[in-house]
């Protein structure tokens, strides 16, 4: 499933068949294990699934991926030994509910993802709902002509049987599968995971316990106990990790159900089934969408605090935030007995740029200063601008002479790039820097560094500009 699928390589579509077929099979053969008094399986993962892959992976949305997963349908009940035109009937109510739910995803999500980010999995939900209301359609119409086990009576039962079949799978698999991060991050989760504390893993121990007080009531009332943990999960933990919680805590409450409860009853098997779905749903739809919500809002407050924390014209630090910053970092340096650099840096002559080239040139000017030192600095180092042309920078253990060359490479640095302009000349800006090297047993003030480092800064300036000292 690469990118050169979208170039129709024979190679590459026979690749894509082949994947779709066997993990259709695959999940066909997981759900046919689940069908009980021989009516429709109680869990049929393969519509969702399919359905999660052509919208996770858009590139694999071709005929070929299509003709591979209706092999995959086809092959498995064939397996069962289901006559062939059911096995087509089956298949095409499974192909309503994908193509449809699909369709709608595709002309409409880009609308939705910008209006209402927090709601995606409703609306997502909501295209669910109809893909199912066609497939049930289908099923509840064509199946009673087959004179088959799969027609469970009524046309509403039906109808109701499998369309809270499919609404459940989804619910089951696609936050899952959509809101998987890649492996890089999927590990850096697993490790956040194992590391919670026991406050932090109150909630999950919650949806254990309520879990277990679930599996000692036979009654359908079970359906509803962990949805207050759940949605406590939903308010402290990612997103992905909420989908996963969900999806077993769901998944164990269908089949305890179905075990100590449905089946006790085989003459209300198929109401009380449909009742038991549709509480499921709504105990699913609930921590998923606070989920939603929720990480959609610590966006924006993490988008929040980086605007407030960063100046706008060169996404360096604030002086507050610098300042703020510099004082914590010194304290950790203090406590590992590290060496620390304060810089202070301004741009010589900055108010002739402005006069002779204006303000966006001269705007453009401090962006290309400090594009120029970030790529300079070690992951850990500070900048911060303090005003106008006149910024500083904090390093962490660092001696005298490492931290004067890494200002006099800064300044060559920036005397070596050129500012560009459209209908003119390229021109060069010229720093200045003044150094203050303070030991861990000698910790002051910051305000005593500032000065210090501001003194050795004016220093430079007397002497010509365009070069570095270093307070002593």
């Amino acid at each position: 499933m690469t990118q050169s699928i979208a170039a129709s390589k024979p190679k590459s579509l026979l690749q894509l068949f082949f994947v779709f077929a066997a993990v259709i099979f695959f999940c066909c053969l997981i759900g046919i294990a689940t069908r009980h008094l021989t009516f429709l399986a109680s869990f049929w993962p393969a519509n969702s699934v399919l359905l999660g892959l052509l919208i996770r992976f858009p590139q694999t949305r071709h005929p070929i991926s299509l003709i591979g997963a209706i092999v995959g349908y086809l092959l498995a009940d064939t397996l069962q030994d289901t006559p062939f035109l059911l096995n087509l009937c089956l298949t095409t109510a499974n192909l309503c509910y994908v193509l449809t739910a699909l369709f709608l995803y595709i002309k409409l999500t880009s609308l939705i993802r910008s209006m209402h980010q927090g709601y995606f999995y409703l609306f997502l939900f909501s295209f669910c709902c109809v893909g199912a209301v066609s497939s049930s359609l289908f099923a509840a119409f064509c199946l009673p002509y087959f004179n088959t086990k799969f027609a469970l009576g009524s046309f509403w039962i039906d109808f109701g049987h499998w369309f809270t079949a499919e609404i459940q799978n989804a619910l089951l698999i696609l936050p899952a599968m959509l809101s998987a991060p890649v492996l890089g991050e999927l590990k850096q989760q697993i490790k956040e995971f194992k590391a919670l504390t026991v406050q932090e893993s109150l909630p999950l121990f919650s949806v254990i316990f309520s879990i277990v007080i679930a599996y000692y009531d036979t009654g359908p009332g079970s359906v509803l106990y962990p949805i207050a943990a759940l949605i406590w999960c939903a308010l402290r933990y990612r997103h992905f990790s909420v989908t996963i919680i969900t999806s077993v805590s769901c998944a164990f409450i269908i089949y305890h159900v179905s075990q100590n409860y449905l089946l006790l009853y085989p003459e209300r098997y198929l109401n009380n089934t449909i009742s038991i779905r549709l509480g499921l749903i709504m105990m699913t739809i609930g921590p998923l969408t606070v989920s939603s919500i929720n990480m959609v809002r610590t966006k924006l407050i993490q988008e929040l605090q980086h605007i407030i924390a960063h100046d706008e014209l060169t996404s360096s630090l604030t002086r507050r935030q610098f300042l703020q910053s510099v004082q914590l970092l010194q304290q950790q340096a203090k406590n590992s007995a590290q060496t620390t650099a304060f810089f202070m840096l301004d741009i010589d002559h900055f108010k002739q740029v402005n006069d002779n080239y204006g303000h966006q040139i001269g705007d453009r000017a401090l962006q290309s200063c400090v594009q120029t030192i970030q790529t300079m600095l070690r992951p850990h180092d500070l900048l911060g601008r303090l005003g106008g042309e006149e910024f500083a920078i904090f390093m962490t253990d660092i001696d005298a002479n490492t931290a004067y060359q890494a200002a006099e490479n800064i300044r060559k640095r920036i005397s070596q790039t050129p500012i560009k302009l459209e209908q003119q000349n390229d021109f060069y800006i010229q720093v200045s820097l003044g150094i203050y090297i303070c030991e861990a047993e000698n910790l002051q003030s910051i305000e005593h560094h500032f000065k210090q480092a501001d003194d050795a800064l004016y220093q430079a300036k007397r002497q010509g500009r365009n070069q570095v000292v270093i307070s002593t």
